[in-house]
């Protein structure tokens, strides 16, 4: 899982990916909410305009089968409520990117 430290101007977390099938986002900082957002044309987070809060010590998780293909596959960005918490994040795509 990767991690990284946010701030409060919004930022990509998941860049569009039509290979996605699911990912996670996970708050680690202790005091400090986060916010994420799928993000349209046109559309910028905030900390009064996102799709999810997520409180200290919580997570996001979305999969393509529950919660659909344009949810998973679209630009997703992420803004913090204050200071610079760090967050951890994944995504699964559907094919093996593996070498043999």
């Amino acid at each position: 899982m990767s991690s990284r430290t946010i701030t409060t101007a919004g930022e990509e977390i998941f860049m569009r990916n039509r290979l996605r099938k699911s990912f996670v986002v996970q708050n680690e900082d202790a005091s400090i909410n986060i916010f994420i957002k799928q993000e349209f044309s046109g559309s910028i987070i905030s900390t009064t305009d996102h799709d999810h809060r997520i409180a200290p010590g919580g997570a996001l998780a979305l999969n393509f089968q529950n919660d659909g293909e344009e949810a998973i596959q679209n630009r997703w960005t992420i803004i913090a409520a204050s200071g610079t918490p760090r967050v951890s994040f994944f995504e699964t795509e559907g094919i093996d990117r593996t070498i043999n």
